[in-house]
């Protein structure tokens, strides 16, 4: 085995925790279950498991140490990911009328395409700070140079996508099943706060990233 048992048993605990803590992807996973119901859930998850593996590709290639060699291209980077979250954080903090859950069917005939979904969550897992952070800083304590990489990152990535996955798609289906309650103004009004509040926290929070 290319990692010891007790490596892999101690990465999939942080994965698992750092995917069911609440952040950008879950509150992403939470609107959209409630909002548009577990297919839409199931999309902008898709996007966010691609961003991962992006983020963790980028890792293992040494992206990082080219944003620590080139401290230009790190801030813009940086801002871009930024601005990215604030603006989600904005609109959010901005929809007077809460989550759209006037329809009798979740799933049905929602506004925003499968591609824009995919597209969203595949952003905001990008310009995530705690995933940025994970696998830009903890992911590669777990690899071990000396060995053949490939089949590590498999097995790493393997694990952090499950965690990533079974976590997200757990908050869609909860969210679907509470989506009533969640329809009432006052309710979807204080998540759009909250989330917009979290939104726009982690976007300053990227911003002052060193």
């Amino acid at each position: 085995m290319p990692i010891a048992p007790q490596s892999l048993v101690a990465y999939a605990l942080i994965a698992w925790l750092a995917a069911a803590t609440p952040g950008p992807a879950v509150l992403l996973a939470l609107r959209n279950g409630a909002t548009h119901g577990f297919r839409a859930g199931l999309f902008s998850t898709l996007g966010n498991l691609l961003g991962l593996v992006m983020l963790a590709s980028a890792s293992i290639l040494g992206l990082g140490v080219i944003l620590h060699t080139l401290p230009w291209l790190f801030t813009l980077v940086k801002w871009v990911g930024a601005a990215y979250l604030i603006y989600m954080g904005w609109r959010m903090l901005n929809a007077h009328r809460g989550m759209d859950l006037s329809a009798e069917d979740a799933g049905a005939a929602h506004p925003e395409s499968h591609g824009t979904l995919l597209r969203t969550g595949l952003w905001v897992s990008l310009t995530n700070p705690k995933a940025i952070l994970f696998f830009g800083a903890l992911f590669p304590q777990f690899i071990d140079t000396s060995q053949a990489l490939m089949p590590q990152f498999l097995l790493l990535m393997s694990i952090s996508m499950c965690a990533s996955s079974s976590c997200l798609l757990t908050y869609v289906w909860l969210a679907q099943r509470a989506r009533h309650w969640l329809a009432r103004p006052r309710t979807a009004t204080w998540i759009n706060r909250a989330a917009g509040s979290v939104f726009v926290a982690f976007g300053l929070a990227l911003g002052g990233m060193r």
